[in-house]
């Protein structure tokens, strides 16, 4: 058997599919509709749509088995995700890649397999969509397209679910989005005691911009901003866009890596644009951190609520001075 590698841009695919929030959740009805009509469509026993994590293989949607993930390393999917076009596998015994899997010489039986690729709206990899058999079989090149046809509605499914949670002026996930993934992060933080802080973050004199300068300048220094707290993100960090002028970053502690790390980056890659030549007007800031504590915080909307009210009256504050 041979174990399958690993994309070149595997960090920024795993960034990418964790965004999403996909995987660790229950069937979605609209995925399931597709499986169940790629099963019926190919005369198969299984149908999956699949998510390949960093060690795992998730099965977000399936039609004809139980089981929601295995190991990647035994995953015929995870060999799908480094080519282009769909994957076949006639006869899995006489593939030196599959022969010795265990999926193949126990249940449930593979003999046929065909995959193709599906990605998530920024273009990277999540899975595949696949059918199996457990006899060997033929695929023509009409019911390989046919699959592939398949593969662009799962894309368009994962478009409708991403721009449900996307701020479109930013790129960043919207408060829906924030917290639908941060809370999960929470929670992962959480039970195992892992110091993190929640970063809020108000961008200064945005309607002084709009007022005076236009919208179009106001909507510039957001996307500024927020490609600024981008270029310091970590993979295991949340942001998103809360509100019309607010932020919010998750930030997990790692290796002395803390809410003073961050925000020196920040600091110091907004000073660097600040001082370019030509530059109208600076971007200022005002900002709160919270840190996590399990007694006070239940979840991650309280900690926002929390960081908003501080924010809120520090910088009523700051107006009385």
């Amino acid at each position: 058997m041979k174990l399958p590698a690993f994309p070149e841009n595997e960090a920024q695919r795993l960034k990418s599919l964790y965004m999403m929030d996909l995987l660790d959740k229950n069937d979605d009805e609209r995925l399931s509709r597709l499986t169940r009509l790629a099963k019926a469509t190919f005369d198969v026993p299984i149908a999956l749509i699949s998510l390949l994590d960093r060690d795992r293989q998730w099965l977000v949607s399936r039609s004809g088995v139980d089981i929601k993930e295995t190991a990647r390393n035994v995953s015929f999917c995870a060999h799908a995700i480094l080519q282009e076009g769909a994957l076949i596998v006639k006869d899995a015994r006489k593939d030196e890649r599959f022969e010795h899997n265990p999926f193949v010489t126990g249940e449930p039986y593979v003999r046929f397999y065909a995959g193709c690729p599906v990605h998530l709206p920024d273009g990277s990899i999540a899975g595949t969509v696949c059918i199996i058999d457990d006899q060997p079989r033929e695929f023509s090149s009409e019911e390989i397209n046919l699959l592939l046809d398949v593969g662009s509605i799962v894309e368009d499914e994962f478009l409708i679910i991403s721009q449900a949670m996307t701020d479109k002026l930013t790129d960043l996930p919207n408060k829906r989005g924030f917290l639908r993934v941060g809370d999960k992060r929470f929670t992962e933080l959480t039970k195992t005691d892992a110091p993190f802080s929640l970063l809020y973050f108000v961008v200064g004199n945005l309607q002084s911009l709009n007022d005076i300068l236009g919208h179009e300048e106001g909507d510039n220094t957001l996307r500024t901003f927020a490609k600024s707290l981008k270029s310091c993100l970590r993979n295991e960090d949340v942001c998103g866009r809360i509100d019309s002028s607010a932020f919010a970053v998750l930030l997990p502690h790692d290796k002395g890596f803390d809410a003073d790390a961050f925000l020196f980056n920040l600091q110091s890659t907004l000073d660097d644009l600040n001082s370019m030549p030509g530059n109208k007007y600076p971007i200022n800031y005002a900002y709160s951190v919270l840190e996590s504590d399990a007694d006070k915080y239940p979840d991650i909307l309280a900690m926002l609520k929390d960081s908003d009210s501080v924010m809120y009256s520090e910088r009523k504050r700051m107006k009385r001075k």
